[in-house]
Order: structure tokens, then sequence, then C-alpha cells
């Protein structure tokens, strides 16, 4: 009889879940960063972006990001390709930056 609520109890939740609409699956806050362009640095970030999606950053031919900044209510990990794919990465908890020297492409964040 327990097992039953607690499958039951938990179908329940994966289908709210998944009833919920795709905005609750967004980190909330921005994900800042830096990139040099012609000998001019611009600041430029991701508003609320998409969990689980990897998200390539508006850069130049060449020039990958830095000074990243994490000011998203999600974990961001970075990567210094532009598909989230290598095992060249960097984890930022919420709230943290990169040290320097890491260069970004792209980002996919946990929620």
């Amino acid at each position: 009889m327990r097992l039953r609520a607690t499958v039951a109890a938990a179908l329940g939740a994966a289908g709210m879940l998944l009833a919920l609409p795709g905005s609750a699956l967004a980190a909330y806050g921005e994900f800042s960063y830096s990139v040099q362009h012609r000998g001019q640095v611009y600041q430029t970030s991701i508003s609320d972006p998409v969990g689980y999606d990897c998200h390539r950053l508006d850069l130049p031919v060449d020039s990958p990001a830095y000074r990243v900044h994490n000011g998203t209510n999600a974990t961001a990990v970075v990567f210094l390709d532009p598909n989230c794919a290598t095992d060249t990465f960097f984890t930022l908890a919420p709230g943290q930056s990169a040290p320097a020297g890491v260069l970004v492409r792209s980002v996919i964040f946990s929620r």
C-alpha cells in the first residue's frame, strides 16, 4: 500500500513539473561578461536565461569573453568552446565571478 502511495505521489509531482510553463525552467538574474573588440572593451549580459540550454555568447570572431560574473540564482557552467561541449569548463555558483584567465564562449545553467 505504501509503495502505491509513493509511486502515485511521484507521478503526480512529475506531472506538475511537466505542466509548468517554460519560464519556470529559467534562471533569474543576469549573467554578465566582458569582450574586447578592436581595442574596445564591451560589457554585456544574458538576462533570465533558460536552464539546461547551451547559450552561445554574443562575441566577435575569435574573441572569447572574460570577466564573467554569474548574477543568476542558478549554477552556471562556462565553456571555452561555443557549443558547451568540450572538457574545458569552469563552474560558477550563483553570485560567483570567474577567476582571471577563464575565457568563455558558451554557458549552460542548472535550471
